[in-house]
């Protein structure tokens, strides 16, 4: 759990902010609510932190005095300072202490979910980044002013990674490691290359075991980072590579191999039907839901439900997109009943609802 305090000296923001992030980050956990400087830095001596939201100006000791001490104690506190003011001189000293984001009152929610979101996305990488020199050696893949970018959300790809091998598609494999790889240069940064090498991996051992007895970290020091890799091509190819010698163990697809693609062919042809479920699947292949589902985890790395609305709001999105149709319509056409319901699914998917995403076709 992300560990946050909420400071603002008025009563109403302090119970908005908390509201909407109890509400909608069920990942972050609200450790104190203060109204004054002082009493965060007291709360900072006796619990563990990882964000700070707090107004700039406050009775005692301000946001700019706390976001200071935090400075000058060198806490690993990623801060995001709320102000009344849209003033400059502000923001560029709150920038000297450090300060993660500057949000002007009023607050919206999405401006306040979406500073978090970023907040959380580069804690959780730091968590897993390795203590040794491996994310400076993919640094020095990345042009200087693309190093310190948003990191990309990578964790939808172990799926994927399992079709590929389980259907030895090498074809499909070498462009989807080429095609993220480019990506990931173009438009990000070094802790996301490190992530998809990380996931990748991860997704070949999950099928193959191909870690043995090492941690992930290490198989990755040994097989990559320990190797004098001069250019982006090696990197490529080590995972190329390693993928296709796995890819090599599919001497015959097993039974739950082709139980799986059994599956997924079905959802494919089936995700428009409002009442298709899990129990519907197992009916057509007689076999129990629950072992079937087990079976297609096994596979795939993810649960039937899960693919099935992941696949749904996929078509949907290219609907939107490319169709002149009412949402209400592409909703009816993706399995949706409840318009409601898939306007929920399609802003927790995309991080936005999907008018939004007919709005951004017509500009």
């Amino acid at each position: 759990m992300i560990k946050l305090i909420i400071a603002d000296d008025e009563y109403f923001i302090r119970a908005r902010l908390s509201k909407i992030i109890s509400e909608k980050r069920q990942n972050i956990d609200i450790v104190s609510i203060c109204e004054d400087g002082e009493d965060i830095i007291k709360c900072l001596c006796t619990s563990d932190v990882n964000i700070l939201l707090m107004d700039i100006k406050m009775i005692s000791v301000s946001g700019l005095e706390v976001s200071k001490y935090i400075f000058e104690n060198k806490l690993n506190i990623k801060i995001i300072l709320l102000s009344g003011y849209n003033d400059f001189n502000f923001a560029v000293e709150a920038m000297r202490y450090g300060v993660f984001d500057y949000l002007t009152k009023p607050i919206s929610e999405e401006a306040l979910l979406e500073s978090l979101d970023k907040c959380i996305d580069i804690i959780e990488t730091s968590k897993s980044l390795p203590k040794d020199r491996s994310i400076l050696l993919l640094s020095a893949f990345f042009k200087k002013e693309n190093r310190f970018i948003k990191s990309k959300d990578i964790h939808d790809i172990r799926p994927l990674v399992i079709k590929y091998m389980s259907n030895s598609d090498k074809e499909s494999y070498i462009n989807f490691i080429k095609d993220n790889v480019k990506d990931i240069i173009e438009n990000y940064n070094a802790y996301t290359l490190y992530k998809f090498i990380y996931e990748i991996l991860n997704s070949l051992d999950v099928k193959y075991h191909i870690l043995k007895d090492l941690t992930l970290t290490q198989y990755m020091h040994n097989n990559i980072f320990k190797k004098d890799i001069k250019n982006l091509e090696q990197l490529e190819n080590i995972l190329i590579e390693t993928g296709i010698d796995c890819m090599s163990l599919n001497i015959v697809s097993t039974k739950e191999q082709l139980i799986g693609k059994q599956i997924l062919d079905d959802i494919e042809c089936n995700f428009c039907d409002c009442d298709y479920t899990v129990t519907e699947i197992a009916k057509k292949l007689g076999k129990n839901p629950s072992y079937i589902n087990t079976v297609f985890k096994k596979v795939y790395g993810n649960t039937i439900k899960q693919t099935l609305s992941d696949y749904r709001l996929k078509e949907a999105q290219k609907l939107l997109r490319r169709s002149n149709l009412k949402i209400i319509d592409i909703a009816a056409e993706c399995g949706y009943s409840d318009i409601f319901y898939f306007s929920k699914r399609y802003k927790a998917k995309f991080g936005y609802p999907p008018s939004e995403e007919s709005l951004k076709q017509n500009l």
